[in-house]
């Protein structure tokens, strides 16, 4: 199958009308939300039975689920996550062990107030913000948090992407962002650490799309590479994920009720609204 996916659900209760706006059009399979802000109502759209929802795990914005005590290399004196993910990055290598214990203490509570608030006796989904949990620290500190807890994992994202899509659209060649090239050689990189992890413990992915276009996922390009990836995924009986970020907000809307956001810019960015267009007049046909 093919996973339609919006991230950052709770981020604000404008950008998330948003969002829901393209799940009532029938654009989107799957919403990634956030579990530790409480910015809007989520009862009603996890009622409806055509989407999945996921956890989108935050080590870097707002605050902590966990008793900060126990997390205090990752947050402030106030409970706020105080570091982006290259700052996670440094410390997992400076910090070691001790980085990696105060992380699975985080994304546990973070786990467990998803199971509770959902009544989750299913199955999973999950993600993380800002692709966090692609540092290896990090995603060994998750794998463990998964067996302990007996999460029964249906799909967890890899946001590595492959190449032969890219490859086969030289029309494309001169339009990636330098940002987003670097963003998915990085990520690319860490995973050759987890990959062993993630087929030791057999746990299901998909391909994923949506870094290397991360804020320019137009119709343009989506359409030139979506069938590459079909065509790719069909041969190796693989799903696939596509990710957006249609939530947009205008700085003159904002109306976040945390004031740790530190990413605040690229919830104002213009490529939101264009990422929300793609969305809602995307078409396929993949069986």
């Amino acid at each position: 199958m093919i996973y339609i996916c919006a991230d950052d659900y709770g981020i604000s209760e404008i950008s998330s009308a948003r969002i829901r706006k393209c799940i009532e059009e029938g654009a989107l399979n799957k919403v990634s939300i956030f579990p530790n802000f409480d910015s809007c109502e989520i009862e009603d759209i996890t009622q409806n039975k055509n989407i999945y929802f996921s956890l989108h795990l935050n080590l870097v914005e707002g605050k902590c689920v966990s008793d900060r005590k126990k997390v205090r290399l990752l947050t402030d004196e106030n409970g706020n996550f105080k570091y982006s993910f290259t700052g996670l990055l440094k410390l997992s290598l400076s910090k070691g062990k001790e980085f990696e214990n105060q992380v699975y203490a985080e994304l546990k509570s973070q786990i467990l107030k998803w199971k509770n608030t959902f009544n989750h006796n299913s199955f999973f989904l999950i993600d993380s913000h800002q692709h966090t949990h692609m540092i290896p620290a990090v995603f060994r500190a998750l794998v463990r948090v998964v067996e302990d807890e007996n999460i029964n994992l249906k799909y967890l994202r890899i946001p590595s992407e492959p190449l032969m899509p890219y490859i086969k659209t030289p029309s494309l060649y001169f339009t990636y962002s330098p940002v987003n090239l670097i963003k998915q050689w990085l990520l690319k990189f860490l995973w050759i650490f987890s990959k062993k992890t993630l087929k030791k413990h057999n746990i299901p992915t998909a391909y994923f799309f949506g870094i290397l276009f991360s804020g320019k996922m137009d119709m343009k390009r989506v359409e030139k590479i979506l069938p590459k990836y079909i065509s790719l995924a069909k041969k190796k009986n693989k799903d696939i994920e596509v990710l957006f970020h249609p939530g947009y907000i205008s700085e003159q809307e904002a109306d976040f009720n945390e004031d740790n956001i530190p990413f605040k810019k690229f919830y104002f960015s213009k490529n939101r609204k264009t990422e929300f267009d793609a969305v809602m007049n995307m078409s396929f046909e993949y069986e």
